[in-house]
């Protein structure tokens, strides 16, 4: 089998975004936002606060944080937040409008930040790496043998950029599909990604109708069952390409 096999311990992030928890918590990246309290204010305070974040000269990180709480509370402010995490354009907010439903301007947003390269912030001071990955499990769908041969000749490519991680999940085989552009330099980069985006969308759009698939980009983690729809998924790999093959603005 073409492709890089894991007989170690599964990497804790790995068990964590194919639903298990980490056996080791110290060394996890969490690459999705933490629980938001609950907040108790009463709708008018939280309209009038509100309106003072987005009257400000824009959004730093804790008011990210905050415009998404009160957001929940005043849905008549939605686009407008949206508007004001699109304007900021920083890890934090951008990370914020994948997490609100989506309303015009959102996908949009979140596109133009991955077409310049912007990866997620983790705890500290480190951001993710430019990278896609795609994970899934096996499955006894008549398709997936052919999608699965399709990853492995990918993944044989000579630069190691790309990568087929084989792992055993619940006694179950698992995979990941993964791509790491900033690992090479910029024109070998540039042709690897636009010889390899046809196959990345394809089995991105076709593995997607599978139970229990997840896209990564650049730490954004897209969840099956999230408010991006595939179709909006498949929109998002296309700006992520865009910056691999070097058309960033």
């Amino acid at each position: 089998m073409s492709g890089r096999r894991s007989d170690g311990p599964v990497p804790s992030d790995t068990l964590a975004a194919l639903g298990r928890a980490s056996e080791d918590p110290g060394r996890h990246l969490w690459l999705v936002p933490a629980p938001v309290a609950s907040d108790v204010l009463h709708e008018d305070d939280a309209l009038r606060e509100l309106d003072e974040l987005l009257a400000g000269p824009g959004l730093g990180d804790d008011a990210v944080a905050r415009a998404v709480v009160l957001a929940a509370r005043v849905p008549g402010r939605l686009r407008a937040v949206v508007a004001a995490l699109a304007a900021a354009g920083t890890p934090v907010a951008v990370a914020a409008l994948l997490g609100l439903p989506q309303v015009p301007g959102a996908l949009e947003a979140v596109a133009r930040a991955l077409t310049r390269g912007l990866t997620r912030a983790l705890p500290g001071a480190d951001a993710a790496p430019v990278f896609f990955a795609l994970d899934f499990r096996g499955s006894r769908a008549r398709p997936f043998p052919d999608l699965l041969r399709r990853a492995q000749l990918l993944a044989a490519e000579p630069s190691g950029a790309l990568r087929l991680d084989v792992l055993r999940v619940d006694d179950r085989p698992a995979y990941r599909l993964s791509f790491w552009p900033d690992t090479l330099a910029p024109r070998p980069r540039a042709a690897l990604a636009r010889a390899c985006a046809a196959d990345l969308t394809l089995l991105h759009g076709r593995l997607a109708r599978l139970r229990g698939t997840r896209l990564w980009l650049n730490g954004f983690c897209f969840e099956p069952d999230g408010p991006v729809s595939v179709a909006a998924q498949s929109h998002l790999l296309r700006a992520w390409l865009a910056w691999s093959e070097g058309h960033a603005p």
